[in-house]
């Protein structure tokens, strides 16, 4: 009688642990979808930030390259502007002697140049008008009226350019050759920063340009005094073009 009693009494217990699994399973389940259900939105969200912050660093990206492009643009916009200013006071300076045309190639070199080396593109033009009055094909002559062997548009020797030629790598070069202004003020304005470089003074550079380097330096050895008209016929080439500039 006790056994038969007590197996109803496991099989309610079996049943109630069943049961028990089952509310568990159940409870467990739920808990899942509960948290599935909140991982959607949140991946939702995930995906649109991620979305938004592609979007940005593409808008970065773009904003990045239309201000480079903006910079260049007035970078060139610059440079356009201060070749017209050189060609107008080519215009200015050197009048009808020179052709429109060349006036552009000038100005282009003087540009060119004056920015390689870091000076004032006015000092150039004040060299240029007191060495050769912008004539490229100019001859030098010492007062006597034979010639001196300075040629073209800044009135370099030839041994002279030869040497600067080959230190900017240029190989050999032809008398002819200075006759082209292109590589005339090259090869001139490489000189005149050489010269004012190693005396690390524009005065006696200038000097040095016309008279030599050695007579300058013999002259600055021997505290003589240095004849200084060619120097003065520069600046005051140099002043008279700045004047140009600011009328």
């Amino acid at each position: 009688m006790e056994e038969n009693a007590r197996q109803p009494a496991a099989r309610q217990r079996q049943r109630n642990i069943a049961f028990d699994g089952k509310v568990i399973w159940i409870s467990e389940l739920a808990s899942m979808a509960l948290i599935g259900a909140l991982l959607v939105p949140l991946l939702s969200v995930s995906m649109v930030i991620l979305k938004n912050e592609f979007t940005i660093h593409e808008q970065n990206y773009d904003i990045a390259a239309m201000k480079a492009e903006r910079i260049n643009t007035l970078h060139v916009l610059a440079v356009m502007r201060e070749k017209e200013r050189l060609v107008r006071l080519l215009g200015e300076v050197a009048g009808q002697k020179i052709a429109p045309e060349a006036k552009y190639r000038l100005a282009e070199l003087i540009h060119q140049n004056s920015t390689q080396y870091g000076y004032s593109p006015e000092l150039l033009l004040a060299v240029i008008a007191v060495e050769s009055r912008f004539n490229p094909q100019a001859m030098g002559r010492y007062r006597g009226g034979t010639l001196s062997g300075a040629i073209g548009i800044m009135q370099i020797k030839y041994m002279t350019a030869a040497h600067i030629a080959k230190t900017l790598g240029m190989g050999n070069i032809t008398r002819q050759d200075l006759l082209d202004p292109e590589i005339n003020m090259m090869l001139g304005t490489a000189y005149l920063m050489t010269l004012i470089t190693q005396f690390k003074s524009f005065k006696h550079g200038i000097l040095a340009y016309n008279l030599g380097p050695g007579k300058v330096r013999l002259a600055l050895a021997n505290k003589d005094p240095l004849p200084m008209r060619y120097y003065e016929k520069v600046l005051k080439q140099y002043y008279r073009i700045k004047d140009m500039e600011g009328n």
